[in-house]
Order: structure tokens, then C-alpha cells, then sequence
């Protein structure tokens, strides 16, 4: 086989709270030294035993933040209101109108990921796709497209194990996308509930490209 896969746990949020650079009154303003950015490769023999390691690495750091928060770590969708007290540092400029307003941010890069990265040995060439992560948020209150975007990177994952020969009968988790205007659709398993994620955006055609 002249391919390899492997996992990437990407992390970059801000260490403290950040001073307010459109604070007339603020005598600081946020540096490098305040980001934490880390990239840290997972490789195995199994790409399961890889991928679990990821997975493990990805929750690890989780611990840590929300031991800072003094909050229990609950559910996935509440960390990605918690997590914003290190992704946000309340520098954004809000633009356009009531209805189509929008942020200018400089914290976009921010968030936690991970990563499955298809390499190509032969032609020297690679492809990395997101499978789960939480990121900075412009507003709580609308859908986050990181979700979807996971969703298919997992879909493009397992279709990636199915046609290189790799035995995922025990690993897989049949989604039904037609709640959400999609079809039935396989992936990995991961620690999360991806039937009752999807279930929570039913009726918003979010999914319709399945």
C-alpha cells in the first residue's frame, strides 16, 4: 500500500484573559506569549489505535481548560459555549446591518481540532480533513458550520478505510441524515453522538448535499 494514514491534533487559544485593544483606557494589548499553539502527530501500525490516541489527546486538553474554567467538562455542544472564554478575546468589530451583521475577527484561527491526514508516498502528496473540533464561535446563537464540516470529513474517513481493504465492521456507526435532508450515510465511531447531533438541526436542510 503506497498510502499512510495518520492523525493531527491541532490547539491554538489564548493562555489568559486579553486586554481589549478598543478600550480607550487599556495599557495593554494582547501578544504572542498570551496564545498557546500546539500540533501534535498521532501514527500507529492500526490508524484505529492512532485515531483513539487522538481522540484521547483531544479530550486531555479539554481537561485541562475546563479545570481553568473550575467547570466540569459535560456535554460536546456545551463546550463549545465554555471554550469560547479561550477562543474569544473580545476584540471582534461587528459589521453590516441588523440582518446580515457579522464579525471581524482576529481570533478565527482559534479552536481545537483533529485531523486525519491521507499521505501519499508514492507521489510525495497528502490530504488533511477535519473529523471533529471545536472553534471560535462569531455568534452562540447560529449553526456551526465546524459541525458539518466534521461530518464530512468522517463521511470521506470511512469511505477512505472502506475502499483501501481495511476491516471497520466493528467501528462503524450507520447515520440516518434524513431528518436533517440528507440520506443514510456510514462513519467511524467517535465519542460523540453523531445520530442525536444531526437529530438537533432536523428540518434546517443543513446536510442536503448527501
Amino acid at each position: 500500500m503506497n498510502t499512510n494514514i495518520y492523525y493531527e491534533v491541532e490547539a491554538k487559544y489564548w493562555r489568559r484573559d486579553v486586554p481589549n485593544i478598543h478600550d480607550e483606557f487599556a495599557t495593554t494589548v494582547p501578544k504572542k506569549t498570551d496564545i498557546v499553539e500546539s500540533s501534535t502527530k498521532f501514527e500507529n501500525k492500526s490508524p484505529f489505535l492512532a485515531r483513539e490516541n487522538a481522540f484521547n489527546h483531544y479530550f486531555s486538553i479539554l481537561d485541562v481548560l475546563y479545570e481553568g474554567l473550575g467547570k466540569e467538562h459535560t456535554t460536546d455542544a456545551q463546550a463549545r459555549i465554555d471554550l469560547q472564554h479561550y477562543f474569544d478575546s473580545g476584540n471582534a468589530i461587528e459589521i453590516g446591518g441588523k440582518e446580515s451583521k457579522f464579525k471581524s475577527s482576529p481570533d478565527f484561527d482559534k479552536g481545537i481540532e483533529i485531523y486525519a491526514v491521507i499521505e501519499d508516498t508514492l507521489n510525495s502528496t497528502s490530504e488533511k480533513f477535519l473529523i471533529h473540533g471545536i472553534r471560535y464561535l462569531e455568534y452562540l446563537d447560529r449553526f456551526d458550520v465546524g459541525i458539518q464540516e466534521s461530518l464530512e470529513g468522517l463521511i470521506q474517513e470511512y469511505n477512505y478505510y472502506k475502499s483501501n481493504g481495511f476491516l471497520v465492521t466493528s467501528y462503524v456507526d450507520n447515520l440516518d441524515l434524513k431528518p436533517v435532508g440528507g440520506d443514510k450515510v456510514s462513519i467511524l465511531k467517535t465519542p460523540f453522538d453523531w445520530e442525536k447531533l444531526t437529530t438537533d438541526y432536523a428540518g434546517l436542510d443543513l446536510f442536503e448535499v448527501w
